[in-house]
């Protein structure tokens, strides 16, 4: 058994505290300034500020337009990647989110599981002149969202219920599901239906609409979905409108190599 003193022969004090920068910058998607960050973690400014400059100058880490300090960039989707979901993934999905922007005109995002959250890794803008935009990176809960939906839907029945048994349900508003039972039932009509739905459960008057990409397996490699204000992308549409993501999520699917067999 090593002795502690032995252990701390073999850390490296300045990678242990730019690790410490970065899952901090992980937590605080707004941004922060160095000397926010120094207080923080309790290191001295000028430690935290060459880790910055050094982050920046390797394009892990970029200044906030808005002027409130650091964030880190989307390099770091970029090695999360082939640790979440199949490499080939964005490659296959971003001709057939096209498509689909143009089919549908809203806004379409691709995402995968990542822990306990969904993360975003990219976007095809929407053709009206009114439509929501994120920035790749952006983390989500999985209860509220259609594409977290989605991909929990796909699992395994087994890895679903371990997912489930270690999943907090914040409530957003009064459409948010807040228990395991009604989300498991919420889990199989999606399986069912092939999409998922989210009714505004987080942010009010922006709805959803998603379905998982499989691999050659079956299993969920990520999601794409479109998101709208809710006074275009309708409850009375959701039916023919998330027949068209599953759709094409199936193309993105047989692209990774996935056969489905349908029983007529």
């Amino acid at each position: 058994m090593s002795s502690p003193s032995s252990e701390n022969r073999y850390q490296v004090p300045g990678l242990d505290r730019a690790l410490s920068v970065i899952e901090l910058l992980n937590e605080h998607p707004e941004g922060l300034l160095v000397n926010e960050m120094a207080e923080l973690l309790n290191l001295p400014t000028n430690s935290v500020y060459r880790i910055m400059h050094t982050l920046e100058r390797r394009a892990y880490a970029r200044k906030n337009p808005n002027g409130s300090g650091y964030v880190l960039s989307e390099k770091f989707l970029s090695l999360a990647t082939p640790v979440a979901g199949d490499p080939g993934f964005l490659e296959n999905a971003l001709p057939v989110m096209r498509r689909l922007r143009d089919l549908t005109r809203e806004t379409v995002l691709a995402g995968v599981l990542l822990e306990d959250r969904g993360v975003v890794l990219e976007q095809v803008p929407g053709s009206h002149n009114f439509c929501f935009k994120v920035n790749p990176g952006l983390r989500f809960y999985l209860h509220c969202a259609a594409p977290g939906k989605a991909m929990l839907a796909a699992l395994p029945l087994d890895e679903r219920e371990k997912f489930l048994s270690n999943m907090d349900f914040p409530r957003f508003n009064d459409r948010t599901i807040t228990s395991q039972k009604d989300f498991s039932e919420e889990l199989n009509k999606s399986r069912d239906l092939g999409y998922s739905v989210d009714h505004a459960e987080e942010i009010e008057g922006q709805h959803c609409i998603g379905a998982a990409v499989l691999d050659r397996r079956g299993y969920p490699v990520g999601s794409i979905w479109i998101t709208g204000p809710s006074v275009r992308l309708e409850e009375k549409d959701f039916h023919r409108i998330g027949s068209q993501i599953r759709d094409h999520a199936d193309q993105i699917s047989h692209a990774l190599g996935y056969v489905s067999f349908k029983v007529a």
